[in-house]
């Protein structure tokens, strides 16, 4: 680990004569090449002891998803459930039957940078940048002045971890739709796979997401508790006949369950039936996957047509902003000693961009200088 070390490289290429400077990078080179010519799937999106930075990056650009309804269709029998419960392991099988790794491809990394970016030349003073970094999603509804009047509801009003659960669901239903036709793929997988990792960091990093939500596993139990409730009344309607399930990740039952959770009538928003007791958004989801679905098609301020998965995508990455900003300077920076993540990467690039809080942008002679505050 020593040999191997940052400090270690580091070291050797600041304190060696140019030649071998050269000659060590050359090395580092070859056996680069040598490991990428060999499947090296044991040190695959891992934190291995091997972090020498010729040789991979310190984060594996990878996101870990998680999907609520998937979970909740797919879930473990009882008797299981319970001794795994008792030995304190739920989490930890949770991690490994229910959460995917995909690659963080280069769409959505161009696709996040342009969004934060046109957000920081916006915000031409401090306090447009924190009513930027506050909101939540509705500034896009209202730059983009698209679907503004039935989505505020869904944002406004409603608890941070309310709206995530809210819209992941939304997404979900939206995106097994088979009768979808989107404009452009590539929103419809941006607004999936954010959909998929914030879910994952409410549900799995809670410590994490403490300082942005308020009552979000309790919320995420509730929301469970009731599609598992629904989804075993709705047992035979799931497995009509020629059904064959091909496991956890069958689409083909998942889909079934998203039919099945929209054709529920839902003319009462479910809390005045239920009241305060439970913290369920599952039927809410519901009502705000008809209303995405009713979104006309249409030509946005850049007279480019557009879809619900447009709004849906960038509605994906306010709240992500969003997140990043909210979470604590050094739990983002406990994560970064770890290897990083996607959340901590948007919170860097803010940070470059002035948004947040924390930043104060002021003027030096012929320069803008970025100060932190704390």
């Amino acid at each position: 680990m020593l040999v191997f070390s940052n400090w270690t490289f580091v070291h050797l290429m600041n304190n060696s004569p140019d030649r071998y400077q050269s000659l060590f990078q050359f090395i580092c080179g070859r056996i680069r090449s040598l490991l990428l010519r060999i499947n090296m799937s044991r040190f695959k999106n891992k934190n291995s002891w091997f972090t020498l930075p010729m040789m991979r990056r310190r984060w594996g650009e990878s996101m870990a998803t998680f999907s609520l309804l998937q979970y909740c269709l797919h879930e473990r029998p009882r008797k299981r459930e319970l001794f795994i419960g008792y030995l304190g392991l739920t989490n930890f099988f949770d991690e490994i039957g229910y959460v995917n790794h995909i690659r963080f491809n280069v769409t959505l990394r161009d696709f996040i940078f342009t969004e934060l970016k046109e957000k920081s030349e916006l915000a031409y003073d401090l306090e447009t940048a924190k009513e930027i970094t506050l909101a939540r999603g509705e500034w896009v509804l209202l730059i983009e002045d698209y679907g503004h009047k039935q989505l505020h509801p869904f944002l406004v009003g409603v608890d941070y971890d309310e709206s995530l659960l809210l819209w992941h669901i939304a997404t979900e239903i939206c995106f097994h739709d088979r009768k979808d036709e989107p404009l452009n793929k590539d929103y419809r997988i941006i607004a999936k796979t954010i959909s998929d990792y914030m879910i994952y960091l409410l549900v799995m990093r809670p410590d994490a997401m403490a300082g942005v939500v308020s009552v979000g596993l309790t919320r995420f139990q509730d929301t469970c508790a009731d599609a598992k409730r629904f989804f075993r009344s709705s047992k035979q309607e799931l497995r009509k006949p020629g059904f064959q399930f091909r496991g956890i990740n069958d689409p083909t039952m998942l889909q079934r369950a998203c039919e099945s959770i929209l054709n529920v009538e839902t003319v009462v928003k479910p809390v005045t039936l239920k009241g305060d007791e439970s913290k369920s958004v599952l039927f809410d989801a519901a009502i705000l996957a008809k209303e995405l679905k009713a979104l006309p098609r249409r030509n946005n301020r850049h007279q480019i047509e557009v879809d619900k998965w447009f709004i849906m995508s960038k509605v994906w990455v306010e709240m992500l902003s969003y997140a990043a900003r909210g979470i604590r300077a050094d739990t983002h920076a406990q994560q970064l000693s770890r290897g990083g993540d996607l959340i901590t990467i948007v919170w860097l690039l803010m940070a470059h961009f002035g948004l947040g809080e924390e930043y104060q942008l002021t003027h030096d002679h012929e320069r803008a200088k970025l100060v932190v505050g704390k």
